[in-house]
């Protein structure tokens, strides 16, 4: 029963639902049958396989294909959507123009639910497209169609405008590149790119690109005069719009187009012709410096409101054209009413300034250089010029000229005289510094051939021309200027830090380095002072003769160098400087700091050397072995007192128990291995010792007496027989830095230190004497010994007479000794031990000392004299006058008063 039920129940379900679904789904697939059957048929007619069953797909292909029935019947009959996209994101508009298909463009153009300004994965419209493959009949009917439906203010995926890309690529219609002009199939097709989007409304002229250009300056830049024209015509074109440097299209005409093109622009109501871009130049100074003469007109035509208008760095039009332009440029602006013709810009320069700048001037087939020289002329005889006027750095036209000009401007403005060729500007360069320095050999040549022309003025840097002038490759210069310049050497040896390689270049050039300043120095001079080691060596190698040279002061580079620096001492005497004339101490002066105290100055042939040593080294060094190729001689120099070799204990000496007489001691010592023999001899003297307080107050006691003089000369024997000098060592105190050639001339030096001390004496006793009998007061009148009452008898005068006079007698004594033991030295010395060599010029030396101590001596021995005998007749004058009773006696008295005395007194003034 129940399976019953069921059963009748399904076939109950089946019978009243099941029925009515299948009859439906039977015609449903009758239809899908019918539409898959014309898909399947139509592809067929693309010639792809039968199961190809996407509309989408079979669109594209009939695209591809021109196969426009086909495309109609998708669209109509299978409704596929206009708007799909192909594997590249590519729109069946887009597709059909990379087809070329003119009647699928306006097929597809006609369906409104294509989108025309669909982009696809490039950027790229479909009107970019037509646009990028412009060139064929074909595609500029495309094109043209798609301009007037499409969005034409759409920048490509390069920022790319399309009016901006028709000017820029010069697109023209296609009848014009196909020549159709008389087909009618293509009638309606003779309007090029450019004009199809100006006939558009909607089009907006005045966009501006990813360059920042608009489609009037670009057509300007391409010189495009259909394009500007067109433009033009608009009445919504900006005709002043900038680029990205603030140029209109004027100022862009100006400078590089023809003057048609200007002419065009400047018919526009609108045009500013005075318009400045961000440097401030206007067309004008545009139409100048690119010399284009006819556009430069067109504009002063219009407006010469531009002449005075400055750019940025204050140059006016006349300025750019002095400089860049052509005379004709110059002359028009000139012309002009109300040119400023020497306004300055912030620089301070004029026209003219600018004029004489080498800038070939572009004019023809005239000379430029010509040219240049014109322009020059023109402004420095036009009324209101400046002619010397200066900028900000007090430079005029001239030391422009001097510095960048031609010299055929040089020339002229020299020869002119209308302009000051010396004047210096701020920093004190004149023209000659600037040209020597930029090596104008001409210019040079030139400015030194005028009186006018201090070649030695210095700058605010305390540079001269030639200064500026010392550089490689600028010989020429250099020597040209050298032959003026007395000073320039002097300041360069003298700069720190020292500038060896310019030095050298001066010299290399010709520069005298032995030439005299009016003080006497040498260039040497100047770089001792300074402690310029390189430049002094470079200065002796090309001078040799300056560096024993005096100024007139009397010093020498090496008396300079002592004081500064003993590296620099070492120098000049190991290139040949004389020792003579430099103080032992002075050789310590540059040398405080160090522990030398003790010098040493040697020569061995050619060969000069310099030491500075301690006392404990000194030994050390005094014992260095003989050299076996040249004798050697050294002379040692003590800084302190006393010296390591004070009364000769060093060699052995014993100290002298006397101090005014002089010590001579001589001792041979034989090597008993070598049998090498050598002589030590000792020259000593502390005269005048203790004889000091003799003529000295006793205020002057303390400290009076001199130091010893110490000499010590340790002579070797030779190591061969024959002529020749032996080495020797001297150890001296000596005020004397000559390296004695032998014993003789160390004997010589040596008694010209005791001359010195005798004459000082002598001096000091003179003034003692002076004082003595009164001769430096106002001499006793006669009425002073008339008046009996004043003249008092003076016994301790008279004894002090007779002391100076026994003072001089034990002088004579000392005199004497000292004469007879330097003749026994010379007669021991010179014969057995120098082969007689300096025997005549010792004996000379001694017998001048005798002379001239003992010549003074007798003098003030006779004035004592003369003035004892004087006062003895005062004294017994003064005595008759008290006594009444010897009247006649008194009378004789009284005659030898006034006949005898006068004469006494005469005699003693003669003496003295």
């Amino acid at each position: 029963m129940e399976d019953e039920d069921n059963g009748s129940s399904t076939r109950s379900f089946r019978g009243n639902v099941c029925e009515p679904w299948i009859d439906d789904q039977l015609d449903l697939n009758s239809k899908v049958d019918s539409v898959a059957e014309r898909f399947h048929e139509t592809a067929r007619r693309l010639g792809i396989a039968h199961n190809h069953n996407d509309p989408g797909e079979l669109l594209f292909l009939a695209i591809a294909n021109w196969k426009l029935d086909i495309v109609k019947e998708l669209f109509e009959q299978f409704k596929v959507n206009g708007s799909e996209r192909d594997g590249m994101g590519r729109t069946p508009l887009s597709r059909a123009v990379d087809a070329g298909y003119e009647e699928t463009v306006e097929y597809l153009l006609s369906n409104k639910i294509i989108q025309v300004d669909a982009a696809d994965k490039d950027g790229l419209t479909p009107l970019w497209r037509a646009l990028k493959q412009f060139g064929s009949i074909r595609t500029s009917s495309i094109a043209a169609s798609l301009i007037r439906r499409a969005n034409i203010n759409t920048p490509n995926n390069t920022g790319e405008y399309p009016l901006l890309w028709a000017i820029e690529n010069g697109v023209r219609s296609s009848t014009e590149q196909w020549g159709n002009h008389h087909n009618p199939r293509f009638r309606g097709l003779t309007k090029s790119v450019l004009s199809l989007l100006l006939e558009r409304e909607d089009l907006d002229v005045n966009q501006i690109d990813s360059k920042g250009r608009s489609a009037l300056l670009l057509a300007v830049k391409t010189e495009n005069r259909t394009a500007v024209e067109e433009l033009l015509k608009r009445e919504d074109i900006k005709v002043n719009s900038c680029d990205e440097d603030c140029r209109t299209p004027l100022s862009l005409a100006s400078e590089t187009c023809r003057y048609s093109m200007v002419e065009i622009l400047l018919r526009h109501a609108e045009i500013e012709v005075c318009s400045v871009d961000k440097d401030g130049r206007t067309p004008l100074v545009w139409s100048i410096v690119s010399d284009q003469v006819e556009n430069m007109e067109h504009l002063l035509t219009r407006d010469n409101q531009a002449i005075n208008i400055p750019d940025k760095g204050g140059r006016t039009p006349l300025s750019w054209a002095a400089e860049k332009g052509s005379l004709t440029t110059v002359k028009l602006l000139l012309d002009c009413a109300g040119v400023d013709k020497d306004k300055k810009d912030n620089g301070g320069r004029t026209a003219l300034s600018w004029a004489v700048q080498n800038e070939l001037k572009r004019s023809g087939t005239r000379n430029p250089r010509q040219e240049n020289v014109r322009i020059v002329e023109f402004l420095i005889e036009t009324e209101g010029i400046d002619n010397n006027s200066e900028d900000k750095n007090g430079r005029t036209p001239f030391s422009w000229a001097a510095t960048n000009a031609d010299f055929s401007i040089v020339d002229y403005l020299v020869s002119s005289g209308h302009v000051a060729i010396d004047r210096p500007d701020i920093n004190g360069r004149t023209p000659l510094s600037w040209s020597a320095e930029c090596k104008r050999f001409d210019v040079v040549e030139c400015l030194l051939s005028s009186k006018d022309i201090n070649a030695n003025s210095k700058d605010s840097s305390q540079k001269t021309p030639l200064s500026w002038a010392t550089c490689e490759g600028n010989q020429r210069v250099m020597s040209i200027i050298i032959e003026k310049d007395t000073d320039t050497l002097y300041t360069m040896v003298s700069e720190r830090p020292e500038q060896p390689e310019q030095v050298k270049l001066l010299l290399d050039a010709g520069y005298d380095a032995c030439q005299p300043d009016p003080r006497g120095r040498t260039p040497l001079h100047f770089a001792v002072s300074a402690e310029n080691i390189e430049s002094a060596k470079l200065l002796i190698s090309h001078g040799p003769g300056s560096i024993n040279r005096k100024d007139d002061a009397g010093r020498t580079p090496l008396s300079l160098a002592v004081t500064k620096s003993p590296v620099l001492a070492k120098m000049l005497v190991e290139k040949g400087a004389e020792t003579d004339d430099i103080q032992p101490s002075a050789w310590f002066h540059g040398n405080k700091d160090s522990i030398g105290s003790i010098i040493c100055v040697s020569k061995q042939g050619a060969t000069q050397r310099l030491q500075y040593m301690t006392r404990d080294n000194f030994m050390e060094e005094l014992a260095k072995p003989l050299p076996s190729d040249h004798p050697r001689m050294r002379l040692f120099l003590c800084k302190d007192s006393p010296p390591p070799w004070e009364y000769g204990s060093l060699l052995g000496f014993n100290k002298s128990l006397t101090d005014v007489n002089l010590r001579m001691d001589m001792k041979l010592y034989t090597d008993p291995n070598s049998y090498h023999k050598t002589l030590y001899f000792l020259l000593e003297s502390s005269f005048p010792g203790s004889f000091n307080p003799w003529y000295l107050k006793k205020a002057e006691d303390i400290g009076s007496g001199a130091t010893t003089i110490s000499c010590l000369a340790i002579q070797h024997s030779k190591s061969s027989p024959g002529p020749g000098s032996q080495s020797a060592d001297f150890l001296s105190t000596l005020q004397n830095s000559k390296i004695p050639d032998d014993g003789a001339e160390f004997l010589i030096q040596f008694l010209n230190a005791v001359e010195t001390r005798w004459t000082r004496l002598l001096r000091r006793a003179e003034k003692h004497i002076r004082e003595r009998i009164r001769l430096d007061k106002e001499a006793p009148s006669l009425k002073h010994y008339q008046q009996s009452n004043k003249t008092t008898p003076s016994e301790d005068f008279i004894d002090e007479l007779q002391s100076d006079v026994s003072n001089l007698y034990q002088l004579r004594d000392i005199m004497e000794d000292h004469v007879n033991k330097a003749r026994r030295f010379v007669e021991e010395y010179c014969l057995p031990y120098n082969e007689g060599k300096g025997k005549q010029l010792a004996w000379d030396t001694i017998a001048q000392l005798k002379l001239r101590v003992n010549t003074r001596i007798n003098r003030f021995e006779q004035i004592l004299r003369d003035t004892l005998q004087f006062e003895f007749t005062r004294v017994s004058m003064a005595e008759a006058r008290r006594s009444t009773a010897l009247a006649t006696s008194m009378r004789r008295l009284t005659w030898m008063t006034f006949i005898f005395l006068p004469v006494m007194l005469a005699s003693v003034r003669c003496y003295l």
